[in-house]
């Protein structure tokens, strides 16, 4: 193994080689900040510092995290058992699903979003005995200020009990001086703040809930009053890296420092000029704090820059030294030691930031895409995917949105939210609603004006009309037209297509989960296959938003057992009373080549050639200062607030990363005239970038003609940074299969035998995790050589089937009758698994043990479903097992095909885990009969070679399918056009 550093600058060597205790590193936009973090992770690994388990990496996003994992991913050639490169709340979550119980917290806590918590209270409001946050007209008009209130003094560790003995203290101070007037309102205010406090925590812990502020407090609580399993885990993390410290909340930065003691093997990497989080919680002091707490800290300051050109590096540098003396250069530097972060840059352009002025903001569209095509017409390698738009704030959009889209101009709008105003699932939730109730005519109007059902829409214009004339919902018109009006022959056949689905649907509804009732829908009215039918922009996104929409039908269900189409109804209608659009998820390296619209905050960690700062205006940026709805007592605050005015100082952040994206050019602009009842003003951030604010506005053309733009004829599908068995064998059986399932993901219908298998698995897993706890024989961890059997009476064959009945899920069975049956060929198979295993029950090593491994630069994952074990000629050696709920080879054995998975584990056992193998087995539940072999080398030679071939074709298919007899079982043969039916 062996980590090439040797690219790297002097700083980044410094930062990536850092031996032990604390170090701050200040990483600036554009230096190579996370190269440096993943190289770091490998250097350590390599230099035998740490194993992969023993690095703990924290960073904010999901996304992030997943970025972070695939770079270590690629420099680590042998692959890895556990790398723990998480989100704060992800690593918290973790940590409490092992330790819940130690603290009484139950082991199946539900995560909240604010959303949900938001539902949680409005469901419940009686039970908080709100008087000041309650006003008669408006009831529910402060839940989302006591939501947001609740999650920041969690930022701030302050737990209810605080807040509570704070409250009883002002009621007594106030009780005491006898003023019943302005400090007796006062108290009486927040004595009702922390009773609210109070009540909502313990709302979280009857619903078996917790929210992402509980993850990180709750650790907290762990860790503090369990100090063994405290040193536990601070033994486990040799080193601890934590990213973008600048976006870090008080609690966080409390939990690493727990964690890091007494060693403080603790790297911090962040940049205070791009702190721009503190609506979410972010504590700028904590980079500040850092250097007080650890005063004999490393510090590297990562300076040189390879992304933009220098004219932009020093307009921005500039701009940014109006928030000192509150800034780190200035806060670090000692009398005559002067600190810079005056970045350099490495890029072949200058840079170049222009100011443009508009009187309109129409005026301020044209002028941007005229300076776009000007672009396009000056450089020969221009791309779309070259240009961003940033905006302030996401309205700010929507007129380039509109724009784009009448001139065609590829474009993606990377918002966060809007999933529930998507075609798709206008039309979904159109059903949805109609089959809880007929007469919502909206709905009903919606889903009859699909193609899918041939109605013409003249036919639909008179339908709709009669409606109206005779004062009727559209449904009673569709069934009683027939004295009244004369539709076309297409027209009457639509209808009667229509009212036979949803008369069979409205049957199945009381009977199904909403999930299956959905794709039920789309697979029966034929929208399933219109979705499918071109490869486009369009449907790619559509059936983007399906695929997460999907998701979310399936967790709720998950959280919501036995609950219907009327249920998911209204919850779906309390998610949009919170003010809730729906989350949307956006790759922006999939798809063809696009401009790109988003927010400033959006585009953090983002770079692009051109960039242009939209809405450049007085009061929208910097954007006038919201305070908190509800604010926390200062005297419960912990965080250091900086001296200037801390809401300017972050706007000026945000534009400094807004001019940080850039390559080679920025333009500014402004217009006076957005539509409003004033004329706008230039940003006072126009002259403190150094341009005059008294420039002419600029003259453009009032029609835009713009070249020919077609779509790419090339699509571009990201490929994913790992691959699965699954994923090979799909493409093996056939390439289009494939190509429904992981490029588009089109959400697949369950089947009975994929709810059952899975049940199995899952009570086996549990059933040998009880065993482990149980067994009074002592054992290694999972690298240890100890091994035992436990006698059997540790668990029970009632129990085995009590973990059955409990984990037992009712999807996707045809009918009660098929369900019953397999619950009972379930309850049989156990049994007789249980009696199988004799007078003793195998202890095993690990279960359901994930690992990643590399197979030439391919990176492959995969979880092995029990280790044991053996003795292989006097040393340990391990036996790899994978059950299988199917049907035994006919004539008793096993092809190669029937072999690769278990192969695939076989290489990681000895490449990931240096261990010994002495057999593999595959295990038929139905039959019992276990299969054991162990690959030849020939063999683990066969299946590399059929890993890295089939990637390869994967990179280069263009997923024609291969239909054959497999069409059969096929999730997509109702939608693909070669399927053999």
């Amino acid at each position: 193994m062996s980590v090439d550093i040797s690219k790297l600058n002097t700083a980044q060597k410094e930062a990536v080689t850092h031996g032990e205790g604390p170090a701050l590193l200040v990483a600036g936009a554009g230096t190579g900040k996370t190269t440096v973090v993943t190289n770091r992770i490998a250097w350590l690994i390599q230099e035998g510092k740490a194993k992969p388990e023993e690095i703990l990496a924290v960073t904010f996003t999901e996304k992030a995290a997943a970025e972070m994992e695939e770079r270590v991913d690629q420099l680590l050639p042998l692959g890895y058992t556990d790398l723990w490169i998480h989100t704060f709340h992800a690593f918290c979550q973790r940590v409490l699903q092992q330790h819940a119980l130690d603290i009484g917290l139950p082991t199946d806590c539900t995560v909240f979003d604010q959303t949900a918590v938001w539902i949680l209270m409005r469901e419940n409001l009686d039970r908080f005995e709100l008087d000041y946050y309650k006003p008669l007209g408006n009831p529910t008009r402060f839940i989302h200020g006591l939501v947001t209130h609740f999650s920041r003094c969690k930022d701030e560790g302050v737990y209810p009990q605080q807040y509570l003995e704070y409250a009883e203290n002002l009621k007594l101070d106030s009780d005491t001086t006898g003023d019943q007037d302005a400090a007796g309102q006062e108290s009486k205010r927040i004595n009702e703040l922390a009773s609210a406090y109070h009540t909502y925590q313990q709302l979280l812990l009857e619903h078996n809930a917790l929210d992402f502020g509980d993850l990180i407090n709750y650790t907290l609580k762990l860790f503090r009053e369990r100090p063994k399993i405290r040193d536990q885990y601070r033994a486990r993390f040799k080193y601890i890296l934590v990213d973008e410290f600048q976006d870090t909340n008080w609690a966080q930065y409390e939990l690493m420092k727990i964690l890091a003691a007494p060693a403080n093997n603790l790297m911090v990497v962040g940049d205070d000029d791009q702190s721009i989080y503190k609506f979410r919680g972010a504590s700028f002091s904590n980079i500040v704090l850092f250097k007080k707490e650890f005063p004999t800290s490393r510090e590297i300051f990562l300076t040189d820059n390879y992304r933009s050109g220098q004219k932009i590096l020093d307009v921005a540098y500039q701009f940014i030294q109006r928030n000192n003396p509150d800034r780190l250069e200035i806060k670090l530097s000692k009398g005559k030691t002067k600190l810079s972060k005056k970045l350099k840059s490495h890029s072949a352009s200058d840079g170049e930031i222009s100011l443009l002025h508009f009187r309109t903001g129409d005026d301020e569209v044209r002028g941007v895409i005229e300076q776009i095509e000007k672009l396009r017409g000056t450089h020969k390698d221009f791309s779309w995917n070259d240009v961003a738009i940033l905006v302030r704030a996401n309205d700010q959009a929507q007129r380039f949105v509109r724009y784009f889209r009448s001139l065609h101009v590829p474009h993606q709008f990377m918002a966060a939210k809007g999933l529930y105003s998507q075609e798709v699932i206008l039309v979904i939730l159109s059903y949805l609603k109609l089959l809880d109730n007929y007469h919502e005519s909206e709905a009903l109007y919606k889903v009859l004006s699909l193609p899918v059902w041939g109605l013409a829409n003249e036919d639909l214009i008179h339908l709709n009309h009669l409606a109206s004339k005779k004062s009727w919902s559209l449904w009673h018109a569709i069934q009683n037209y027939h004295g009244d009006l004369k539709l076309s022959e297409a027209g009457v056949k639509a209808i009667e297509k229509f009212l036979g689905l949803v008369a069979e649907h409205t049957k199945l509804a009381k009977k199904i989960d909403p999930s299956v009732l959905i794709y039920r829908f789309l697979e029966d009215s034929g929208y399933l296959e219109v979705l499918t039918l071109e490869d486009n922009l369009t449907t790619r996104e559509q059936l983007l938003y399906l695929n997460q929409f999907y998701k979310k039908v399936r967790t709720w269900e998950e959280e919501h057992l036995g609950g219907g189409v009327k249920e998911f109804i209204d919850f779906i209608n309390l998610e949009l009373e919170s003010g809730e659009l729906g989350t949307l998820e956006q790759d922006i390296e999939e798809g063809p080549e696009q401009i790109k619209l988003s927010t400033i905050h959006s585009a953090k960690g983002l770079e692009y050639r051109f960039v242009f700062v939209i809405g450049v205006v007085h009061l929208r940026f910097p954007t006038r200062e919201r305070k908190e709805a509800i604010e926390i007592p200062s005297v419960l605050i912990k965080d250091v607030l900086p001296e200037g005015d801390a809401h300017l100082q972050e706007e000026r952040r945000l534009m400094y990363v807004a001019l940080t994206r850039a390559k080679e050019k920025v333009f500014i602009t402004y217009a006076n005239d957005y539509g409003t009842i004033t004329l706008k003003k230039p940003s006072r951030f126009i002259e403190e970038l150094g341009f005059p604010t008294d420039i002419e506005a600029r003259d453009v053309n009032a029609e835009i003609v713009l070249p020919e733009t077609k779509e790419s004829g090339v699509v571009k599908y990201a490929l994913p940074a790992k691959f699965s068995y699954t994923q090979i064998k799909a493409f093996a059986t056939c390439p289009k299969q494939y190509y429904y399932a992981h490029v588009i993901k089109i959400p697949s219908a369950g089947r009975a035998v994929f709810s059952f298998g899975k049940v199995i698995h899952a009570t086996l897993e549990k059933f040998f995790q009880l065993v482990k706890e149980r067994g009074s024989v002592i054992q290694g961890d999972l690298f240890g050589s100890k091994k035992a059997a436990a006698k059997k009476a540790p668990v029970s064959e009632k129990e085995l089937l009590g973990l059955y009945e409990q984990l037992w899920v009712e999807d996707w069975f045809f009918n009660e009758e098929e369900k019953k049956k397999y619950y009972e060929r379930g309850r049989t198979m156990l049994k007789e698994f249980y009696a199988s295993l004799g007078d003793t029950i195998p202890v095993p090593v690990a279960l359901e043990q994930p690992f990643t491994i590399k197979v030439g630069d391919v990176s492959f994952k995969g979880v092995i479903d029990r280790i044991d074990e053996v003795r292989l000629e006097a040393e340990p050696a391990w036996k790899l097992i994978d059950y299988k709920t199917g049907k035994p080879p006919k004539d008793g054995k096993l092809s190669f095909a029937d072999k690769e998975q278990l192969l695939i584990y076989q290489l990681a056992a000895k490449e990931v885990f240096g261990k010994k193998v002495a057999a593999l087995v595959l295990y038929f539940l139905n039959t019992q009969q276990q299969f054991e072999f162990l690959g030849t080398d020939k063999e683990l030679e066969k299946i590399r070679s059929l890993i890295l071939d089939t990637v390869q074709k994967i990179k280069t298919s263009d997923f024609a399918p291969t239909p054959g007899f497999w069409c059969q079982s096929c999730d997509y043969r109702f939608i693909c056009p070669a399927a053999q039916r």
